[in-house]
């Protein structure tokens, strides 16, 4: 077995002994551990698509091109740095392999919530984690790796892993069901919704205790593990952040427009461009086209009644 998925294999083992023990203190080698096993099952896979003799090219961050002695140009690894997240996910997408990037996002974020923000509800969260990470790994693990699971990881570590899942996702299937009573009435806010998770503990397990009313930023749901109370209007713009965030870091690196901006009418960073909705308050936009120019007006030109920002610095300038 090669030296990265030996490491995952053993992160991932360890990470489980971490969950089962009862020293609170073992929570966060749990997550780091459980975390870095699935990072590396990922580098494993371009590791074993790296071409021979280019010093695994496809895990390393930085990448030099070498001439051989016919002039052909080869692209080979340099340094000891391996490609982040970011990185991993620009490669897979670019050599078309699949991974549920939602999913693995869950995972990190439940990793950040732990590490950063010491959270204590860290049982719901890390049965989450575990859910998370039996699904990537069944999938990544048989489909890109050609392993079964369970002879990769052992017998009792992947027990360990389906019973939490199931345990996990039984929960979170009776709130998904409360959820699917709401009418949306928007792609943009169905999507959105996939992201939700308690203010209070970061949890996923949020059951709307009105389901059925109308202003959506009105609607309450009740958090199944920490049992707090949240209006849809608090959980709104961590959502929508989640939701766009790969959208989000393409229009920042590569340019572009970028998939949220400001809302005019709440202030928070909400408003997606593409529906002309704010998913935090459900307010649109009142004038889309300046009467004098015809340019199409942003959110930050909404107060200008009807005017784009040039011809209402113009107007104020006459006055």
């Amino acid at each position: 077995m090669d030296t990265i998925l030996s490491n995952a294999v053993q992160s991932i083992q360890i990470g489980v002994e971490d969950y089962l023990s009862k020293d609170p203190r073992r929570v966060l080698s749990s997550v780091r551990n459980i975390t870095a096993g699935v990072l590396l099952l990922f580098k494993e896979k371009l590791r074993e698509l790296s071409p021979v003799g280019s010093n695994e090219v496809l895990i390393k961050q930085n990448i030099t091109p070498k001439a051989d002695s016919r002039g052909n140009v080869e692209l080979r690894g340099s340094g000891k740095k391996t490609v982040d997240v970011q990185q991993i996910r620009e490669r897979f997408t670019a050599l078309t392999i699949s991974v549920d990037w939602k999913r693995f996002e869950d995972i990190v974020h439940i990793r950040n919530d732990i590490e950063h923000y010491c959270t204590t509800e860290t049982a719901s969260r890390l049965k989450e984690l575990l859910a998370d990470s039996f699904l990537i790994m069944r999938d990544f693990i048989t489909s890109q790796l050609g392993y079964e699971p369970v002879d990769l990881l052992g017998e009792e570590t992947w027990n360990v892993l389906l019973n939490q899942a199931n345990v996990y996702n039984k929960e979170l299937a009776e709130c998904k069901v409360e959820q699917d009573k709401i009418a949306w009435n928007s792609s943009a806010l169905q999507e959105i919704s996939e992201y939700l998770r308690c203010p209070h503990c970061q949890s996923e397990l949020l059951k709307p205790t009105n389901p059925t009313e109308d202003h959506i930023p009105s609607i309450e749901f009740h958090c199944a593990s920490c049992g707090k109370e949240s209006l849809f209007e608090d959980l709104a713009e961590s959502a929508a952040n989640s939701c766009y965030e790969w959208e989000m870091y393409i229009a920042m690196t590569d340019g572009g427009e970028p998939p949220l901006t400001q809302c005019h009418e709440c202030g928070t960073e909400t408003y997606v461009v593409e529906e002309d909705l704010c998913a935090r308050c459900g307010t649109s936009k009142e004038f889309h086209e300046c009467f004098l120019c015809g340019a199409t007006l942003d959110t930050s030109e909404q107060d200008f009644g009807g005017l784009c920002g040039y011809h209402y610095w113009q107007a104020q300038k006459d006055d």
